[in-house]
This record gives structure tokens, sequence and C-alpha cells, in this order.
């Protein structure tokens, strides 16, 4: 019976698949205040807007069609409403914060995806344990539309997305790109494992009862 109560076990530990959940950011658009939260079934994550480290500002949510769908910033100069560059050398740095602290005990990794970077915009992944503070750099590139690991899943309570504007012959130039979704990974058992953890405990039920009956003493 133990054997087959391990066996149970390992098959459910081998069969357990990866169910991910999905968030776009342009589901709620217009001026969205200094906060929005973003919810999928028991899922949430919070964004903040900054203008500079710890300097709070409004995000935006656009929704025009294409690439132009996301989460921007509602200062940005350009009036495109994105995450921007501020043009000066990185002294004034405009971000947005992801709270996925609520995320770490339920999520076991989390991917995003950017918009408007088809000029080549660059982007950076930033972690932190603080909203308002830019932390370490994780990741950077140009991509648009794939989605892309943030890293060190687990070590920070916020990630936090920079625009490197647009860098042409070694120079920096204005630029701007969109936050466009969040994919969390769960860790749950796919349908087949129920089905074969039922099977197992009808084995295990058949072998109970059957060691039962021989052990009964025999009538003389």
């Amino acid at each position: 019976m133990h054997k087959t109560l391990l066996g149970i076990v390992a098959v459910a530990t081998a069969t357990a698949g990866q169910a991910a959940v999905e968030i776009d950011f342009n589901t709620v658009t217009g001026n969205l205040g200094t906060s929005e939260t973003y919810t999928s079934g028991s899922l949430s994550v919070t964004a903040y807007g900054y203008d500079d480290e710890n300097v709070s500002t409004d995000l935006y949510g656009k929704s025009d069609g294409g690439d132009e769908e996301g989460l921007g910033l509602a200062t940005d100069p350009s009036g495109q409403n994105e995450i921007y560059y501020a043009g000066d050398g990185f002294d004034t740095v405009p971000f947005i914060s992801l709270d996925v602290s609520a995320l770490l005990g339920q999520v076991s990794g989390a991917q995003v995806f950017f918009g408007s970077t088809t000029a080549g915009e660059v982007w950076y992944i930033l972690g932190s344990d603080d909203a308002g503070l830019l932390g370490d750099i994780l990741d950077s590139g140009t991509s648009e539309g794939a989605w892309i690991d943030l890293l060190n899943w687990g070590d920070y309570d916020y990630y936090q997305f920079v625009s490197g504007g647009t860098q042409l012959n070694g120079q920096v130039t204005t630029g701007n790109v969109l936050l466009g979704g969040i994919s969390l990974t769960q860790s749950v058992p796919e349908p087949g494992t129920w089905g074969m953890m039922l099977l197992g405990f009808g084995a295990i039920g058949f072998a109970f009862r059957r060691r039962s009956a021989t052990s009964l003493p025999q009538a003389a």
C-alpha cells in the first residue's frame, strides 16, 4: 500500500503543469492617477507612476491600436502619454513601478512585454525593494510585443520600467515606450493528474479490502 501511495505522489509531481494568467494594461484608459491595480482571478498587481525617484506622477492607460496600447505616464512632455526619456542624461528618470510582492507566494515567475518601440527605443527593467527607488538593472532591449522574463523572480518586491530613449550613432535622443502587459505563471495540476490520482486511490482501496479479507480467521 505504501508503494502505491508513493507512486501516486510521483505521478502527481511529474505531471504538474504550468498555467499562465495574462493581464493587459490597456483595459483601463486615460489618466489613472498615481496608481492602478489590475486583477485577474485571485491575482493582482499594482502599478505606480514616477517622474523621478520618490516623485509620484499620474499613470496613463493607452489604447490607440497597433503597438500604441499599454501603460504610460500622463506627464510625457511629447504628449504621447508613454514612459519617456527625460533627455537630461538620466539625471532624471521617469518610470513605472509594478508591485509584485503579493504574487511571490502564488506565482513561480512572470513575463512582461513592451509596445511603441518601433523607432528603436530602448527599455530597461530594474528590480527594487522600494516602489519609489530604481534599484538594480536586470535587463534591457528594444523588442516589441515579445514576452520578456522578469529576472531574479522572488528577489524583489517591485520591478521598475524605464525608457532609455533612442540611441543613434552613440547619442541618446528622445524616445518613449509603453508597458503592454504581464503574464503570471502558476503551478497547477493538469487534468490528467487528477484522473491518475483517482485511479490510484481506487487501487489503494482495492488493496486495502483485499488485505483485510485475507487476514480474517478461517472458520473451522
